[in-house]
């Protein structure tokens, strides 16, 4: 959902992002509903690291939440530092308890994810253009509420099960934006 880069195997439904779960986590009582934090406008901006840990890409993303029936349509626009730029469009809807689900037009499937105490999950596969190829990579993405008007994002990007990189991303409301 959030950056641009890589992803492989199928999201258990059931436990949601394994990998990301308990890592973290803060002791609220509240799940974190990461679609109403979204609504209105945000920014936010971040880096993807490879697997050695090297940061490749710097981005800032530019995103616009606007309610759509249980949901939330979020449109995001990405400025990368080589200058490249992408547009992306979620559709993401509420489910059964505390889940989510979503789609973008550039999903291989649909999205899923989960709201807990002080955190959200989503997990979701993603054509990228890289060169001249389009991929389907896999993203696990752990969103953080970290204060006012602040979510920390970890996505972790892998194909095939193998891990390729990760996505640190700091989201800011329009009224909080950093420097």
């Amino acid at each position: 959902m959030w950056a641009s880069i890589v992803s492989g195997a199928p999201c258990d439904r059931l436990t949601g992002c394994s990998r990301n779960a308990g890592m973290l986590k803060r002791n609220d009582a509240a799940p974190f509903d990461l679609l109403c934090w979204l609504e209105g406008r945000s920014h936010a901006q971040g880096v993807f690291e490879d697997r050695n840990g090297r940061v490749r890409r710097r981005f800032r993303v530019e995103m616009d939440g606007t309610t759509e029936g249980n949901g939330l349509r979020l449109h995001e626009r990405f400025d990368f530092d080589d200058g490249e730029r992408q547009e992306r469009t979620w559709h993401l809807a509420r489910g059964a308890g505390h889940s989510f689900s979503g789609r973008a037009e550039d999903s291989v499937s649909e999205a899923h994810g989960r709201f807990e105490p002080g955190v959200a999950y989503l997990c979701s596969e993603l054509q990228l253009k890289i060169g001249r190829r389009t991929v389907a990579m896999r993203f696990d993405d752990a969103f953080y509420e970290a204060g006012p008007g602040l979510v920390l994002n970890r996505s972790t990007m892998s194909k095939w099960g193998i891990r390729l990189g990760q996505i640190l991303i700091q989201f800011r409301k329009d009224d909080q934006r950093s420097p």
